[in-house]
Protein backbone atom coordinates (compact mmCIF):
# COMPACT_ATOMS: atom_id res chain seq x y z
CA UNK A 1 0.00 0.00 0.00
CA UNK A 2 1.40 3.36 -1.04
CA UNK A 3 1.51 5.99 1.69
CA UNK A 4 0.50 9.52 0.86
CA UNK A 5 3.23 12.14 1.37
CA UNK A 6 2.83 14.57 4.26
CA UNK A 7 2.43 18.22 3.26
CA UNK A 8 2.68 20.98 5.87
CA UNK A 9 0.30 23.89 5.24
CA UNK A 10 1.69 27.07 6.81
CA UNK A 11 -0.99 29.77 6.90
CA UNK A 12 -3.18 31.70 9.33
CA UNK A 13 -6.03 31.86 6.80
CA UNK A 14 -8.47 29.15 7.87
CA UNK A 15 -10.57 29.45 4.71
CA UNK A 16 -7.59 28.86 2.44
CA UNK A 17 -6.25 26.05 4.58
CA UNK A 18 -9.61 24.25 4.43
CA UNK A 19 -9.70 24.63 0.64
CA UNK A 20 -6.14 23.32 0.32
CA UNK A 21 -6.87 20.35 2.57
CA UNK A 22 -9.87 19.41 0.44
CA UNK A 23 -7.88 19.79 -2.78
CA UNK A 24 -4.94 17.73 -1.53
CA UNK A 25 -6.92 14.97 0.19
CA UNK A 26 -6.69 12.58 -2.81
CA UNK A 27 -2.89 12.84 -3.06
CA UNK A 28 -1.47 13.79 0.37
CA UNK A 29 -2.00 13.98 4.09
CA UNK A 30 -1.70 17.45 5.58
CA UNK A 31 -0.66 19.14 8.77
CA UNK A 32 -1.66 22.73 9.50
CA UNK A 33 0.99 25.11 10.87
CA UNK A 34 -0.01 28.63 11.87
CA UNK A 35 3.47 29.99 12.67
CA UNK A 36 7.15 29.48 11.94
CA UNK A 37 7.48 27.72 15.30
CA UNK A 38 4.75 25.17 14.59
CA UNK A 39 6.30 24.63 11.16
CA UNK A 40 9.69 24.04 12.77
CA UNK A 41 8.13 21.54 15.16
CA UNK A 42 6.42 19.73 12.27
CA UNK A 43 9.66 19.54 10.29
CA UNK A 44 11.52 18.26 13.32
CA UNK A 45 9.08 15.61 14.49
CA UNK A 46 7.05 14.59 11.43
CA UNK A 47 9.42 15.47 8.57
CA UNK A 48 6.93 16.52 5.86
CA UNK A 49 7.87 15.85 2.28
CA UNK A 50 6.83 19.36 1.38
CA UNK A 51 5.66 22.70 2.79
CA UNK A 52 3.06 25.03 1.31
CA UNK A 53 3.81 28.51 2.68
CA UNK A 54 1.22 31.26 2.41
CA UNK A 55 2.39 34.87 2.04
CA UNK A 56 -0.50 37.09 3.13
CA UNK A 57 1.47 40.33 3.47
CA UNK A 58 0.56 40.60 7.16
CA UNK A 59 1.44 37.76 9.51
CA UNK A 60 3.39 35.95 6.81
CA UNK A 61 5.61 37.92 4.44
CA UNK A 62 8.54 37.18 2.15
CA UNK A 63 10.95 37.45 5.09
CA UNK A 64 9.10 34.71 6.95
CA UNK A 65 8.99 32.62 3.77
CA UNK A 66 12.75 32.94 3.36
CA UNK A 67 13.26 31.95 6.98
CA UNK A 68 11.12 28.86 6.47
CA UNK A 69 13.02 27.88 3.32
CA UNK A 70 16.50 28.45 4.75
CA UNK A 71 15.73 26.78 8.09
CA UNK A 72 14.33 23.65 6.43
CA UNK A 73 16.47 23.15 3.33
CA UNK A 74 15.68 19.43 3.18
CA UNK A 75 11.97 20.10 2.65
CA UNK A 76 10.61 21.24 -0.72
CA UNK A 77 8.64 24.48 -0.43
CA UNK A 78 5.83 25.89 -2.54
CA UNK A 79 5.12 29.54 -1.75
CA UNK A 80 1.60 30.77 -2.48
CA UNK A 81 1.39 34.56 -2.49
CA UNK A 82 -1.74 36.70 -2.30
CA UNK A 83 0.01 39.34 -4.42
CA UNK A 84 2.70 37.49 -6.38
CA UNK A 85 5.34 39.48 -8.24
CA UNK A 86 8.35 38.53 -10.31
CA UNK A 87 10.90 40.26 -8.05
CA UNK A 88 9.90 38.27 -4.97
CA UNK A 89 9.63 35.13 -7.08
CA UNK A 90 13.23 35.48 -8.26
CA UNK A 91 14.51 36.07 -4.70
CA UNK A 92 12.59 33.06 -3.38
CA UNK A 93 13.71 30.69 -6.13
CA UNK A 94 17.32 31.75 -5.59
CA UNK A 95 16.89 30.93 -1.90
CA UNK A 96 15.70 27.42 -2.75
CA UNK A 97 11.92 27.62 -3.20
CA UNK A 98 10.69 24.97 -5.63
CA UNK A 99 7.42 26.68 -6.52
CA UNK A 100 5.85 30.15 -6.49
CA UNK A 101 2.28 30.94 -7.48
CA UNK A 102 -0.90 32.82 -6.62
CA UNK A 103 -2.59 31.70 -3.42
CA UNK A 104 -5.95 31.72 -5.21
CA UNK A 105 -4.96 28.92 -7.60
CA UNK A 106 -7.73 26.36 -8.01
CA UNK A 107 -7.58 22.94 -6.41
CA UNK A 108 -6.65 20.78 -9.40
CA UNK A 109 -3.82 23.15 -10.29
CA UNK A 110 -2.57 22.97 -6.70
CA UNK A 111 -2.54 19.17 -6.94
CA UNK A 112 -0.50 19.40 -10.14
CA UNK A 113 1.95 21.85 -8.56
CA UNK A 114 2.44 19.58 -5.54
CA UNK A 115 3.03 16.43 -7.60
CA UNK A 116 5.33 18.31 -9.99
CA UNK A 117 7.53 19.54 -7.14
CA UNK A 118 7.54 16.17 -5.36
CA UNK A 119 8.69 14.63 -8.65
CA UNK A 120 11.74 16.89 -8.55
CA UNK A 121 10.67 19.69 -10.89
CA UNK A 122 9.86 23.34 -10.24
CA UNK A 123 6.59 25.23 -10.52
CA UNK A 124 7.14 28.90 -11.35
CA UNK A 125 5.94 31.28 -14.05
CA UNK A 126 7.85 31.14 -17.31
CA UNK A 127 8.77 34.84 -17.05
CA UNK A 128 10.46 34.23 -13.68
CA UNK A 129 12.48 31.37 -15.14
CA UNK A 130 13.44 33.63 -18.04
CA UNK A 131 14.67 36.30 -15.65
CA UNK A 132 16.77 33.73 -13.82
CA UNK A 133 18.22 32.47 -17.10
CA UNK A 134 19.00 36.04 -18.21
CA UNK A 135 20.75 36.76 -14.92
CA UNK A 136 22.79 33.60 -15.30
CA UNK A 137 23.76 34.48 -18.85
CA UNK A 138 24.64 38.05 -17.88
CA UNK A 139 26.74 36.69 -15.06
CA UNK A 140 28.59 34.39 -17.47
CA UNK A 141 29.24 37.32 -19.80
CA UNK A 142 30.72 39.31 -16.92
CA UNK A 143 33.04 36.50 -15.82
CA UNK A 144 36.59 37.67 -16.13
CA UNK A 145 35.62 41.32 -16.21
CA UNK A 146 37.04 43.58 -13.54
CA UNK A 147 34.52 45.13 -11.17
CA UNK A 148 34.90 48.51 -9.58
CA UNK A 149 38.43 48.64 -8.13
CA UNK A 150 37.28 49.81 -4.70
CA UNK A 151 35.48 46.49 -4.17
CA UNK A 152 38.89 44.94 -3.60
CA UNK A 153 39.00 46.73 -0.24
CA UNK A 154 35.92 44.88 1.05
CA UNK A 155 36.09 41.84 3.29
CA UNK A 156 34.54 38.60 2.02
CA UNK A 157 31.45 39.18 4.18
CA UNK A 158 31.05 42.79 3.04
CA UNK A 159 31.29 41.72 -0.59
CA UNK A 160 28.78 38.92 -0.01
CA UNK A 161 26.31 41.40 1.45
CA UNK A 162 26.96 43.89 -1.36
CA UNK A 163 26.16 41.18 -3.93
CA UNK A 164 22.88 40.36 -2.17
CA UNK A 165 21.97 44.04 -2.05
CA UNK A 166 22.70 44.25 -5.78
CA UNK A 167 20.12 41.49 -6.27
CA UNK A 168 17.54 43.74 -4.62
CA UNK A 169 17.50 42.10 -1.18
CA UNK A 170 16.46 44.19 1.82
CA UNK A 171 18.54 44.25 4.99
CA UNK A 172 16.09 41.85 6.62
CA UNK A 173 16.29 39.41 3.72
CA UNK A 174 20.09 39.60 3.71
CA UNK A 175 20.12 38.93 7.46
CA UNK A 176 17.82 35.95 7.04
CA UNK A 177 19.81 34.44 4.20
CA UNK A 178 23.15 34.82 5.98
CA UNK A 179 21.94 33.96 9.48
CA UNK A 180 23.02 37.27 11.01
CA UNK A 181 21.18 40.22 12.55
CA UNK A 182 19.95 43.27 10.65
CA UNK A 183 22.20 45.39 12.85
CA UNK A 184 25.20 43.40 11.64
CA UNK A 185 24.09 43.84 8.02
CA UNK A 186 23.83 47.61 8.53
CA UNK A 187 27.29 47.70 10.10
CA UNK A 188 28.83 45.82 7.17
CA UNK A 189 27.05 48.08 4.68
CA UNK A 190 28.27 51.22 6.45
CA UNK A 191 31.81 49.87 6.30
CA UNK A 192 31.38 49.02 2.60
CA UNK A 193 30.07 52.52 1.86
CA UNK A 194 33.07 54.07 3.62
CA UNK A 195 35.61 51.87 1.85
CA UNK A 196 34.14 52.29 -1.64
CA UNK A 197 32.90 55.86 -1.45
CA UNK A 198 29.41 54.66 -2.36
CA UNK A 199 26.72 57.16 -1.38
CA UNK A 200 24.20 54.43 -0.73
CA UNK A 201 22.77 51.07 -1.79
CA UNK A 202 22.29 52.13 -5.41
CA UNK A 203 25.91 53.16 -5.87
CA UNK A 204 27.14 49.96 -4.22
CA UNK A 205 24.84 47.83 -6.40
CA UNK A 206 26.11 49.54 -9.54
CA UNK A 207 29.68 48.92 -8.44
CA UNK A 208 28.98 45.22 -8.00
CA UNK A 209 27.37 45.07 -11.45
CA UNK A 210 30.23 46.98 -13.04
CA UNK A 211 27.92 49.81 -14.08
CA UNK A 212 28.98 52.55 -11.66
CA UNK A 213 29.91 55.97 -12.99
CA UNK A 214 30.42 58.79 -10.48
CA UNK A 215 28.15 61.77 -10.91
CA UNK A 216 29.92 64.69 -12.60
CA UNK A 217 30.93 67.51 -10.31
CA UNK A 218 29.23 70.84 -10.82
CA UNK A 219 31.86 73.57 -11.16
CA UNK A 220 30.68 77.13 -10.69
CA UNK A 221 32.95 79.76 -12.14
Amino acid sequence: MNHKPLVALCSVNERLVTAWQQALYPIATTQVCDSLQTLADACRFRRPAMTVFHIDGKAMRIDEALTAVLDHEGTHTLVLDEKPNDEDGVVLVKAGVRGYANSSMEGRLLQTAITTILDGDVWVARRIMQRLVNELLNGDLMDGQTGHPTLEHLTDRELEIAELVAEGSSNKIVATRLGITERTVKAHLTSAFNKTGARGRLDLSLMVKGEYAPAPQLIVS
